[in-house]
Order: structure tokens, then sequence, then C-alpha cells
């Protein structure tokens, strides 16, 4: 009987899972595809992260709200609702016709995902007796993780040999699937005597504050930092931000319990966990596009090659939380973040002779520091919180990390954009057809194609355009070696306040 018992429970987790990893698939697929969605729709770089933002800014700012939704309305409900939304939606991005559908039915793919995430993991949490549930919910965080480590490599494969549509279309089947069992298999999960009061008000000022702060820091280049447009973003921002802590503070049941944030070893994590995501989504935005348009690997390659920072999150993870509870969460949290900045930095080096093994071992690095930091910050988040306050602060750490993601996405596209502006001119100015490296180079390579067979004036022209070219990809390199140190700083400076975490573990 117990084991009967024991089996329903595992066809419960293995049926919500399956929501959770085609969220992250689809999360993480499309860093590869970025490219041929950029010639497809005509997006300019600056814009084009709003590809990924607009599934990252629904997902991450809701779910406070649809955890709470869960619980008043029915986990199972949730969760099919969520799934239902997410499956329409993706076949809708695989179907859009323009840059704004594109972007329109990634934000209910969003939506969809936000829903689904918190209710699956509470579904599985209900599932399990309590002395079960940590090896079931670990089982399930390893599953959803998955997801997202196998979408660069699968997205990749379908960019390179079919079609980017595809990525959508693929997983629709599986979404299906998902629904029926869902509806079959799952029990319905809710709390009977929860509160019907909803903070509506303060999800809606939430989604403002950051839709406006992430628009603010795409566009802040392109319009000017002090153009009136920017500065009312940064306005709005404020205002809602301001309008949200008045709302919070007067509503019965807050989307976020402000009164956690006198914690100061919870405020703390919370931005270090900030900070490392703006690391971990900052490099997993650049690294598809270093490598596809600086080492010209084609899309299967690359995805191929991104696959070590999962993995290597996903391996050392139980490493890091038996080294937390012997370390104690400053100390690891402190290394982990170190451990990120050194690999970030070390991409600053990259250029377009860099060999694989070099980027491998880079990416390896930065998943191991990413696996020593989360640990420790998830023992310093929950470690000193209250029984009763756990799933509220859990939804608060996660929000903080998925919106650290959202800014360090808006911010590369930002950055790409202005130092590649900036490192043109440059190499522009200082190499003309008249100095004497241009000239040299010319000479060179006009001799190289009339040993082609060019004739003299053919030549020069051929001569002239791959020196074009080489000082086009020279300004690239150098962007993006820019680009990396400034994210290798963030997460170095994350190091500061981890080392002011209060250690929350119990002597024994």
């Amino acid at each position: 009987m117990e084991q009967q018992e024991q089996t329903g429970n595992y066809t419960i987790l293995f049926t919500v899972v399956l929501g959770t990893m085609l969220a992250g698939y689809v999360s993480s697929c499309v860093n590869i595809a970025l490219i041929n969605i950029m010639q497809n729709f005509g997006f300019t770089m600056d814009s084009v992260v709003w590809v990924t933002l607009a599934y990252m800014l629904p997902y991450g700012s809701t779910l406070p709200i649809t955890g709470r939704l869960g619980d008043l309305f029915g986990r199972k409900r949730m969760y099919l609702l969520g799934l239902g939304i997410f499956t329409v939606a993706t076949l809708f991005v695989g179907l859009a016709w323009s840059k704004a559908t594109l972007i329109l039915f990634r934000v209910f793919q969003g939506m969809g995902a936000g829903l689904l995430y918190p209710n699956s993991m509470a579904l599985t949490s209900d599932a399990f007796p309590a002395n079960k549930r940590g090896q079931a919910l670990g089982l399930w965080g390893a599953l959803s993780a998955a997801g997202s480590a196998l979408g660069p490599t699968i997205g990749g494969y379908i960019v390179e040999y079919m079609n980017w549509h595809l990525i959508f279309y693929s997983i629709l089947p599986i979404a299906i699937i998902g629904l029926f069992l869902g509806l079959k298999i799952l029990p319905e999960s809710k709390e009977e005597n929860a509160s019907s009061q909803v903070d509506y008000l303060g999800g809606i000022l939430l989604v403002v504050c950051f839709s406006c702060l992430l628009i603010a820091l795409n566009q802040g280049n392109k319009n000017g930092w002090a153009s009136a447009y920017i500065v009312g973003l940064f306005t709005g921002s404020a205002l809602s931000l301001l309008a949200f802590v008045f709302v919070e503070s007067l509503v019965a049941m807050p989307m976020i319990d402000l009164q956690l944030f006198k914690n100061f070893t919870f405020t703390i994590s919370n931005t270090v966990g900030f900070l490392s995501y703006i690391g971990m989504y900052g490099a997993s935005f650049l690294m598809p596009f270093y490598m596809r348009n600086i080492q010209r690997f084609p899309a299967i390659k690359a995805g191929v090659c991104l696959l070590p920072l999962p993995m290597a999150m996903v391996l050392f993870a139980p490493l890091g939380g038996r080294m937390a509870d012997k370390l104690g969460s400053r100390i690891l949290a402190s290394i982990g973040m170190a451990v990120m900045g050194v690999a970030l930095f070390s991409f600053h080096f990259l250029n377009d002779r860099t060999s694989y093994p070099t980027m491998a071992w880079g990416l390896i690095v930065m998943g191991v520091g990413l696996a020593f930091t989360m640990s420790p910050l998830s023992n310093g988040v929950m470690g000193v919180l209250p029984k009763d306050k756990l799933g509220v602060g859990s939804g608060v750490f996660n929000l903080f990390k998925n919106i650290g993601g959202a800014v360090g996405v808006a911010l590369m596209g930002t950055l790409l954009d202005s130092r590649l502006t900036f490192h043109s001119v440059v190499f522009k100015n200082n190499i003309t057809i008249y100095s004497n490296p241009a000239l040299h180079g010319l000479k060179m390579f006009q001799s190289l194609f009339i040993k082609q067979g060019y004739s003299k004036s053919d030549a020069g022209k051929a001569a002239l355009t791959m020196l074009q070219s080489l000082i086009t990809k020279q300004a690239a390199i150098a962007t993006y070696q820019d680009v990396f140190l400034v994210v290798a700083v963030l997460c170095a400076l994350g190091v500061i306040p981890a080392l002011f975490i209060k250690d929350s573990k119990k002597k024994v």
C-alpha cells in the first residue's frame, strides 16, 4: 500500500515537472536563435533583447502573486491554466509575423510560465510527506534545471538544420500531453482557510516599476540618458516603486511583506542573488552572440559549447549545499561570487583565436561559482525567517534573482550597442587607408588576391573590403571584451555584501 502511494506521488512529480522543464527549455534555447530572429524580423542589437525580456519580466515579477493565486483558487487549476496559456502562446510565438507580435506572444508565454512554476513546486511539496519532501523537491529542481541545460543544445540543432520556428512548435506535443496528464492525474490542492484578498494593485505597480526601468536601461543609449523620455521612464519607475511600498504597507495581505527586509541577512542575501543573476543571465545572453559572430560557430556547435555552464551548476550544487552546512553561508557565498567574477574576467580576454577548451574552462568555473553561491544564499534567506514566512521569503528571493537576470540582459544589450559604436569610430579614425598599418595590410591583401588571379583593380577593391571587415571584427571583439569586464566587476562587487551574511547554521 505504501509502495503504491509512493508511486502515485512520483507520478504527480513527473507530471508537474513537464511544465517546468518546458518553461526552462524555452527560456534558455531562445538565446541561440536570437541571431536568426534578428535577421528574420530586422531587430537591432538594442531591440532584440526584448525577445528575452518579454518572457523574463512577466515570469519573474508575477512569481510572488501566482503562488498566492494557487493557494486561493487551487494549485492544480492555476498550474493547468499556466500550462494552457504557455502552450497557446508558444504556438503563436512560432507563428509570429512581426516584431510586435513576437514580443507580445512572448509576454503571454512568460505569464504562463509564471503561473505554472510556483504551483508545480507547491503540488510536488503537497504530494510527499515531510520526511520525503526534501528529496522530492531536490529531484523536482534537478529535472527542472535539465530543461534549461538541454535548451541551447537542442535549440542549436533545430536552428542549424531546420528552422528557428520549430524551437517552439517542437514542444507543443509534449505540452499537450502535460495538459492531458495534469487533468487526469493531479489532485486539487489549496489552502482551505486562505484569505480571499489578493494584492493585484501591488502586482501591477511592481510590473510597471520594472518595465519602466528595463525600457530606460535598454533605450537610454539610443535616446540619450538625459532626454525627457528616459528621465520620465526612470521617474515613473521610482514613483511606481514608492507607490508599491505605500500600498504594501497598507493592505492586509501584501504581495511582499516589507517587514522581511528589516532582517539584515535577508536583505543582503537578496542583494547578492540579484547581482549573481545579472552575471549569469548577462553571460548567457552574450556568449551565443560571441560564439556565432566572432568565432563563427554554427548554431549547433554554439549550443553544445554552452553546456559546461549548466552542467557544472547541476553537478556542483549538491557539493555547494554540503559545504554551506560546514563552512557557513557567508564564506561560501563570498567565495562563489569571487569565483564567478574571476570566470567572467577571463572572458574579458576572449578574441577570434581563443580555443574552445579555454572558453569551456571559463564556463565550468562560472558554473561552479554559481553552484557555490546559490545554496548558501538560499540558506541565508530561509535560515533567518520564521516558518510561517518561508513561502513568502522564497518568493521574494526568486523575484530578486529573476529581476536581476532581466536587468542583466537589458544592460548587456545597451552596453553592446554603445561600445560597438564607440570602438567602430575609434578604429575607423585611427586606421584609415592612409595610415601605415592600413597601407601595409592593403598591399599584403592585394598581392594575395593578385596571386589568386584577380586583376590589379579588382584585387585593390577586394583588399579594401577585407580590411574594412577586419576593422569591424576587431571593433566587435573589443566590444565583447568591454562588456564582459563590466559583468565581472558587478559580480566582484557582490563579494562585499556577501561578507556580511549572518550564518544561520546550527552548531551541533
